[in-house]
Protein backbone atom coordinates (compact mmCIF):
# COMPACT_ATOMS: atom_id res chain seq x y z
CA UNK A 1 0.00 0.00 0.00
CA UNK A 2 1.23 3.51 -0.79
CA UNK A 3 2.15 5.62 2.23
CA UNK A 4 0.74 9.14 2.39
CA UNK A 5 1.63 11.92 4.81
CA UNK A 6 -1.00 13.92 6.65
CA UNK A 7 -0.21 17.56 5.80
CA UNK A 8 -2.56 20.46 6.62
CA UNK A 9 -5.54 18.08 6.93
CA UNK A 10 -4.83 16.34 3.60
CA UNK A 11 -3.24 13.05 2.54
CA UNK A 12 -0.25 13.86 0.33
CA UNK A 13 2.17 11.37 -1.18
CA UNK A 14 5.84 12.17 -0.34
CA UNK A 15 6.75 12.41 -4.05
CA UNK A 16 4.16 15.14 -4.76
CA UNK A 17 5.65 18.60 -5.40
CA UNK A 18 3.58 21.52 -4.11
CA UNK A 19 4.57 25.19 -4.32
CA UNK A 20 3.08 25.98 -0.90
CA UNK A 21 3.77 29.72 -1.23
CA UNK A 22 1.35 29.87 -4.15
CA UNK A 23 -1.24 27.23 -3.13
CA UNK A 24 -4.23 27.50 -0.79
CA UNK A 25 -5.76 24.11 -0.05
CA UNK A 26 -8.75 22.97 1.98
CA UNK A 27 -9.20 19.71 3.90
CA UNK A 28 -9.63 16.00 3.16
CA UNK A 29 -7.91 16.10 -0.22
CA UNK A 30 -5.80 13.17 -1.44
CA UNK A 31 -2.83 14.09 -3.65
CA UNK A 32 -1.12 11.14 -5.29
CA UNK A 33 2.43 10.25 -6.32
CA UNK A 34 4.38 12.66 -8.54
CA UNK A 35 1.61 15.27 -8.71
CA UNK A 36 2.99 18.76 -9.40
CA UNK A 37 0.96 21.74 -8.15
CA UNK A 38 2.24 25.27 -8.68
CA UNK A 39 4.66 25.15 -11.59
CA UNK A 40 4.75 28.38 -13.62
CA UNK A 41 2.01 28.94 -16.19
CA UNK A 42 2.55 27.14 -19.49
CA UNK A 43 2.52 30.29 -21.59
CA UNK A 44 5.88 31.29 -23.01
CA UNK A 45 5.33 35.07 -23.05
CA UNK A 46 3.24 35.47 -19.86
CA UNK A 47 4.34 35.66 -16.26
CA UNK A 48 2.59 33.67 -13.57
CA UNK A 49 0.48 35.89 -11.36
CA UNK A 50 -1.76 34.81 -8.49
CA UNK A 51 -2.52 31.54 -6.69
CA UNK A 52 -3.90 28.06 -7.03
CA UNK A 53 -6.95 27.54 -4.80
CA UNK A 54 -8.12 23.99 -4.06
CA UNK A 55 -11.24 23.26 -2.00
CA UNK A 56 -12.15 20.16 0.02
CA UNK A 57 -12.55 16.42 -0.61
CA UNK A 58 -10.77 16.27 -3.97
CA UNK A 59 -8.88 13.19 -5.15
CA UNK A 60 -5.94 13.97 -7.45
CA UNK A 61 -4.28 10.86 -8.87
CA UNK A 62 -0.64 10.34 -9.83
CA UNK A 63 1.27 12.45 -12.38
CA UNK A 64 -1.29 15.28 -12.56
CA UNK A 65 -0.11 18.86 -13.21
CA UNK A 66 -1.88 21.99 -11.98
CA UNK A 67 -0.28 25.24 -13.18
CA UNK A 68 -0.16 28.73 -11.72
CA UNK A 69 -2.46 31.38 -13.21
CA UNK A 70 -1.56 34.50 -15.16
CA UNK A 71 -2.98 38.02 -14.89
CA UNK A 72 -6.05 36.84 -16.90
CA UNK A 73 -7.80 35.72 -13.69
CA UNK A 74 -4.97 35.44 -11.13
CA UNK A 75 -6.55 32.14 -9.97
CA UNK A 76 -6.37 28.53 -10.98
CA UNK A 77 -9.27 27.13 -8.97
CA UNK A 78 -10.52 23.62 -8.15
CA UNK A 79 -13.71 23.43 -6.09
CA UNK A 80 -14.92 20.54 -3.92
CA UNK A 81 -15.53 16.80 -4.37
CA UNK A 82 -13.73 16.52 -7.70
CA UNK A 83 -12.12 13.31 -8.95
CA UNK A 84 -9.08 13.89 -11.15
CA UNK A 85 -7.50 10.78 -12.64
CA UNK A 86 -3.86 10.17 -13.53
CA UNK A 87 -1.77 12.27 -15.92
CA UNK A 88 -4.30 15.07 -16.23
CA UNK A 89 -3.07 18.59 -17.06
CA UNK A 90 -4.89 21.64 -15.69
CA UNK A 91 -3.30 24.71 -17.27
CA UNK A 92 -3.18 28.32 -16.08
CA UNK A 93 -6.35 30.15 -15.02
CA UNK A 94 -8.62 27.07 -15.23
CA UNK A 95 -11.68 27.03 -12.98
CA UNK A 96 -13.24 23.68 -12.07
CA UNK A 97 -16.44 23.83 -10.04
CA UNK A 98 -17.70 20.97 -7.81
CA UNK A 99 -18.33 17.24 -8.41
CA UNK A 100 -16.40 17.17 -11.70
CA UNK A 101 -14.70 14.02 -12.96
CA UNK A 102 -11.67 14.28 -15.22
CA UNK A 103 -10.62 10.84 -16.45
CA UNK A 104 -7.05 9.78 -17.28
CA UNK A 105 -4.94 12.00 -19.56
CA UNK A 106 -7.42 14.88 -19.88
CA UNK A 107 -5.71 18.07 -21.08
CA UNK A 108 -7.27 21.45 -20.28
CA UNK A 109 -5.79 24.43 -22.12
CA UNK A 110 -5.50 27.70 -20.25
CA UNK A 111 -8.53 29.56 -18.87
CA UNK A 112 -10.99 26.66 -19.25
CA UNK A 113 -14.12 26.83 -17.07
CA UNK A 114 -15.77 23.51 -16.15
CA UNK A 115 -19.19 23.81 -14.57
CA UNK A 116 -20.38 21.46 -11.84
CA UNK A 117 -21.11 17.74 -12.25
CA UNK A 118 -19.42 17.42 -15.65
CA UNK A 119 -17.53 14.32 -16.74
CA UNK A 120 -14.70 14.30 -19.27
CA UNK A 121 -13.65 10.89 -20.60
CA UNK A 122 -10.13 9.57 -21.07
CA UNK A 123 -7.81 11.68 -23.25
CA UNK A 124 -10.28 14.51 -23.83
CA UNK A 125 -8.51 17.66 -25.06
CA UNK A 126 -10.07 21.07 -24.40
CA UNK A 127 -8.98 24.21 -26.28
CA UNK A 128 -8.14 27.22 -24.13
CA UNK A 129 -10.89 29.70 -23.15
CA UNK A 130 -13.64 27.07 -23.41
CA UNK A 131 -16.64 26.56 -21.11
CA UNK A 132 -17.92 23.07 -20.34
CA UNK A 133 -21.58 23.23 -19.31
CA UNK A 134 -22.79 21.61 -16.09
CA UNK A 135 -24.09 18.02 -16.15
CA UNK A 136 -22.41 17.40 -19.50
CA UNK A 137 -20.55 14.25 -20.47
CA UNK A 138 -17.70 14.26 -22.99
CA UNK A 139 -16.80 10.90 -24.57
CA UNK A 140 -13.24 9.59 -24.43
CA UNK A 141 -10.76 10.81 -26.99
CA UNK A 142 -12.91 13.81 -27.92
CA UNK A 143 -11.43 17.14 -28.97
CA UNK A 144 -13.22 20.32 -27.91
CA UNK A 145 -11.99 22.87 -30.41
CA UNK A 146 -12.15 26.66 -30.22
CA UNK A 147 -15.61 27.28 -31.70
CA UNK A 148 -17.55 24.41 -30.09
CA UNK A 149 -20.29 25.23 -27.60
CA UNK A 150 -20.66 22.65 -24.79
CA UNK A 151 -24.11 23.33 -23.31
CA UNK A 152 -25.27 22.03 -19.92
CA UNK A 153 -26.99 18.65 -19.76
CA UNK A 154 -25.80 16.98 -23.00
CA UNK A 155 -23.51 14.18 -24.14
CA UNK A 156 -20.78 15.10 -26.65
CA UNK A 157 -18.35 12.97 -28.60
CA UNK A 158 -15.93 13.17 -31.54
CA UNK A 159 -12.95 14.90 -33.19
CA UNK A 160 -14.07 17.66 -33.20
CA UNK A 161 -16.78 17.08 -30.63
CA UNK A 162 -20.48 16.99 -31.63
CA UNK A 163 -23.64 17.07 -29.52
CA UNK A 164 -25.00 13.49 -29.43
CA UNK A 165 -28.00 13.50 -27.07
CA UNK A 166 -29.33 14.74 -23.74
CA UNK A 167 -27.42 13.37 -20.73
CA UNK A 168 -30.54 11.62 -19.40
CA UNK A 169 -28.69 9.30 -16.99
CA UNK A 170 -26.58 12.11 -15.49
CA UNK A 171 -29.56 14.44 -15.14
CA UNK A 172 -31.70 11.71 -13.55
CA UNK A 173 -28.91 10.63 -11.18
CA UNK A 174 -28.54 14.22 -9.96
CA UNK A 175 -32.33 14.84 -9.83
CA UNK A 176 -32.08 17.75 -12.26
CA UNK A 177 -35.44 19.13 -13.35
CA UNK A 178 -35.99 21.15 -16.51
CA UNK A 179 -36.21 24.30 -14.33
CA UNK A 180 -32.80 23.62 -12.76
CA UNK A 181 -31.33 22.93 -16.21
CA UNK A 182 -32.73 26.24 -17.50
CA UNK A 183 -31.00 28.05 -14.61
CA UNK A 184 -27.74 26.27 -15.41
CA UNK A 185 -28.07 27.24 -19.08
CA UNK A 186 -28.61 30.87 -18.07
CA UNK A 187 -25.53 30.68 -15.86
CA UNK A 188 -23.61 29.18 -18.79
CA UNK A 189 -24.66 32.05 -21.07
CA UNK A 190 -23.79 34.66 -18.45
CA UNK A 191 -20.35 33.17 -17.98
CA UNK A 192 -19.75 33.25 -21.76
CA UNK A 193 -20.36 37.03 -21.72
CA UNK A 194 -17.59 37.68 -19.16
Amino acid sequence: MLKFKKIRGNLIHPTAIINWKKVTIGKNNTIGPYVVIGMKAQWKDKKSSGKIIIGDNNFIHEYCNIHLPTNITKETRIGNNNYIMNSTTIDHDCHIEDNVQLNSNVILGGNVFIMKNSQLGMKVIVHQNQIIGSYSMIGMGSIISKKKKIEPGYVYYGKPVKKVKKNIIGLKRNKITSDILKKEYKRFLNYKKK
